[in-house]
């Protein structure tokens, strides 16, 4: 799959001098939602029987910055290659408590996405498309001195997975667009199994990583 998106990239690359009135650019920025890292349950021994308490370790949602350059093929059909730039604190908490929520360190997320893009209606001043491609996430994570009830060390990995979204776009000119977009980025988790082999009561779920953004667009 590497290779894949590494020879699509270069064909957009070659391609661009030769058919340039059918590439846009685009620069987006909101707010990117993080979805869960590890997951843990712990059961708090008191005289009564009591629920298991739910700690997650995720991320605070933090606004990003989103690059992007389309490939038109049709009126409907195009092919997008983005990345989004984001930098945020992970957060140790209680699942379902918000006042529990406790530092677990830094995090810079780099991704890149190859979608299709099938614009719906590719006439009028509000035009709205879906897309959906493979997605490859850059994590790299900078523990506190205390990690707390996740033990958890400083790691870069890097993780396949799958990007799903859609969005609408205000033309308004023929090369300019005020555009929105919502795109739900899929991966497995930077943290491995191997990391909590004396932890009981984890999971490791594959975060889903929501980024909605508002921006502009240039067609040339």
């Amino acid at each position: 799959m590497k290779k894949n998106l590494i020879i699509a990239a270069a064909l957009l690359a070659i391609t661009l001098p030769v058919t340039a009135q059918n590439w846009s650019v685009g620069i987006h920025s909101g707010p990117f939602v993080f979805g869960d890292f590890v997951e843990r349950k712990i059961r708090i021994i008191t005289v009564l029987p009591t629920e298991p308490v739910t700690l997650t370790l995720s991320a605070e949602t933090r606004a990003g910055l989103a690059v992007d350059i389309q490939r038109d093929f049709s009126d409907h059909w195009g092919v997008r290659l983005e990345s989004t730039f984001t930098r945020t604190h992970v957060q140790l908490k209680e699942k379902g408590d918000e006042a529990l929520t406790f530092d677990a360190g830094e995090l810079n997320v780099v991704t890149f996405m190859l979608p299709i893009v099938y614009r719906i209606n590719p006439k009028g001043a509000f035009r709205f498309h879906v897309m959906g491609g493979p997605a490859y996430a850059m994590y790299e994570f900078e523990p506190p001195a205390h990690s707390g009830s996740i033990p958890i060390d400083a790691r870069t990995k890097n993780e396949w997975g799958a990007a799903l979204g859609g969005g609408v776009g205000w033309w308004i000119s023929d090369r300019f667009a005020v555009e929105g977009t919502i795109t739900d980025i899929v991966t497995t988790s930077p943290f491995d199994r191997d990391d909590f082999e004396d932890v009981p009561g984890y999971t490791i779920p594959k975060p889903h990583n929501v980024h909605t953004t508002v921006g502009l667009r240039w067609k040339f």
